[in-house]
């Protein structure tokens, strides 16, 4: 399998729950992927490990970032 393709649905495919990989996530984050390592250690941010990559829901991701959320109104 080339590893460009994925085998899971994505966002904007067939309307379905969106599920991204780590270079998606890390386009969409401004962290490096040490932190995003980090977070996944510590529980901070939700992942499924398919073999031997983690994939996020970018729902999920979010829900998680806002609950760390500080400050403003």
């Amino acid at each position: 399998m080339n590893s460009e393709q994925t085998d899971f649905p994505t966002s904007g495919q067939h309307g379905e729950i969106g599920f991204i990989d780590e270079k998606t996530l890390l386009a969409r984050l401004p962290v490096s992927r040490g932190t995003l390592s980090n977070w996944r250690a510590k529980g901070i941010l939700p992942y499924i490990k398919v073999g031997r990559r983690c994939i996020y829901e970018w729902a999920s991701v979010q829900g998680a970032l806002l609950r760390r959320q500080r400050g403003g109104n």
